[in-house]
C-alpha cells in the first residue's frame, strides 16, 4: 500500500488524493468515499496468500453491495457470497458469474433455495434442516455443508460464529445424518 497518499490533520484522517472537506463541500454530506487503490491492495494481499488449487477469497456482499466496489473486487480475482435474493441479483449485475457466487443460507425459504440453485450458484447450508429442505426442492443439486468446529473466537459472544453456542454449522457428530440426506436426494457435495 505504498502508493496510497494520506491526509492527516488534527480533525481529519483520510486516505486518498483529495481533502475530504473539499469533497463534502462539492458533493454534500453525508458522503461515502472509497479508495480504489486501498481496496485493490487489500484484495491482492488476500488473494496472494496462497497458490493452492481451489483457494479463493470470498467477499461477503452483506458488508457492502455497492456495484462499483463489487466490480473492483471481482476484477482482483475474488469471488462473492450472497445471503439474499437481492444480494444475488446485485452480485450478478456486478459481473459475477454463477460459479463465482456462493449462496449462504440463514433462515432460508424453499423458494430462495430453488432460486439460488436455478441461478447456478453453489448453495451453502449450515444445518440438517436446511440440507433436507435443499434436497426436497433441488434433488441432484450442488451444495456445500458448513460444519461447526466447536470452537470460536471474537471480542463478544454476539459475534462468535463458531462454537457450541452458535446456530452456524452442522456438528461434526451429525456426519452420518448428512450422508443419509445427501444419498436420499442424490445431492452433489
Amino acid at each position: 500500500m505504498a502508493n496510497v497518499r494520506s491526509t492527516y490533520t488534527d480533525s481529519v484522517h483520510f486516505y486518498g488524493q483529495e481533502d475530504p472537506r473539499e469533497l463534502v463541500s462539492r458533493f454534500g454530506s453525508p458522503l461515502y468515499v472509497y479508495n480504489e487503490n486501498i481496496l485493490r491492495s487489500c484484495c491482492r494481499d488476500l488473494t496472494g496468500l496462497s497458490s493452492l488449487p481451489g483457494f479463493h477469497v470470498n467477499y461477503s456482499a452483506k458488508a457492502n453491495t455497492n456495484p462499483a466496489l463489487l466490480r473492483i473486487i471481482r476484477s482482483e480475482g475474488c469471488v462473492v457470497d450472497a445471503m439474499s435474493p437481492g444480494e444475488l441479483h446485485i452480485n450478478s449485475l456486478a459481473g459475477f458469474t454463477p460459479e463465482e457466487i456462493t449462496y449462504v443460507c440463514n433462515n432460508v425459504s424453499a423458494e430462495e433455495l430453488k432460486n439460488a440453485a436455478d441461478h447456478g450458484c453453489v448453495v451453502s447450508v449450515d444445518s440438517l434442516s436446511q440440507l433436507e429442505l435443499f434436497g426436497k426442492v433441488c434433488p441432484g443439486g450442488r451444495v456445500m455443508v458448513r460444519f461447526n468446529p466447536g470452537i470460536g473466537a471474537g471480542h463478544s459472544d454476539k459475534v462468535v460464529t463458531g462454537g457450541k453456542k452458535t446456530k452456524f454449522g452442522v456438528d461434526p457428530d451429525m456426519l452420518p445424518e448428512v450422508r443419509e440426506i445427501i444419498k436420499k436426494y442424490d445431492i452433489q457435495l
